[in-house]
């Protein structure tokens, strides 16, 4: 397997020929005001400075999500502007000092079966989730682990983040799980994970929404062929940071 082949379809999406064609085709500049028109070319060149940051050897595509949004440019940007300022403060924990990029990566693959598609009965797993955990040093056999809920193979260090997140998910956090999660970090990073974890479901299942609407299938099969290969050792781990070192790039402030 090549390096291209071994990086391909890291992310789902359509090329622009790809997107004229669908059910759901992006809208006519013609028919956009001057602000939509901004908005609409903000939100692309987000979308592609993201998609590059995974080097997966293919031409550029858009995301289901932003193919979706983009039917109002203005939504889109606004909800690219909350990526920008959300996702890139908790892409960027470690550098601020907040929770590592493991744990942070831990606490999104504890998330997923949370979020199983009712109509598939499929968790939402991406290729890039896989190799930003890899890469940040979480093992592919605890990775595997974590997704399929087998507690006791789940290292004490990453079950504290595990249970934390399915509490929190639930509706079930406590002041004495709270204190826990002090004991670990502190105040300020419990706070700022708790908030990482509510916001994750909220972009999730809006992910979930848009394939919905173009009737996409959700297919988490490219995830769990690249956790294989990690494990049989295929694969070789991605830079560390490479899941936060894009939006350190200057178009990233808002």
């Amino acid at each position: 397997m090549d390096g291209a082949e071994n990086k391909r379809r890291l992310l789902p999406g359509k090329t622009a020929e790809e997107l004229a064609e669908s059910s759901l085709p992006l809208p006519d500049p013609a028919t956009l005001d001057d602000d939509e028109r901004a908005a609409f070319e903000y939100v692309a060149q987000r979308s592609e400075r993201f998609f590059k940051s995974f080097k997966d050897g293919t031409h550029y595509r858009l995301t289901p999500l932003f193919q979706g949004l983009l039917q109002s440019p203005s939504l889109a940007r606004l909800w690219a502007r909350l990526w920008a300022q959300f996702g890139d403060f908790y892409q960027t924990s470690e550098a601020r000092g907040s929770f590592t990029n493991r744990d942070r990566d831990v606490g999104l693959l504890s998330l997923l079966p949370l979020l199983t598609n009712a109509r598939t009965g499929q968790i939402p797993l991406s290729a890039i989730w896989i190799t930003w955990a890899v890469s940040t040093g979480v093992a592919p056999k605890d990775i595997k682990a974590i997704l399929e809920g087998r507690v006791n193979d789940i290292s004490p260090e990453d079950r504290q983040i595990f249970e934390s997140v399915r509490v929190t998910a639930t509706g079930g956090l406590t002041k004495a799980l709270f204190d826990g999660l002090v004991t670990r970090w502190n105040v300020k990073t419990v706070v700022e994970f708790i908030s990482f974890v509510t916001w994750r479901i909220g972009l999730l299942r809006t992910v979930q929404a848009h394939w919905g609407i173009q009737d996409l299938p959700s297919d988490n099969s490219e995830g769990y062929k690249v956790l294989q290969e990690y494990i049989d050792g295929k694969r070789e781990p991605e830079s560390s940071n490479m899941a936060s070192e894009w939006v350190k790039a200057p178009a990233a402030s808002v």
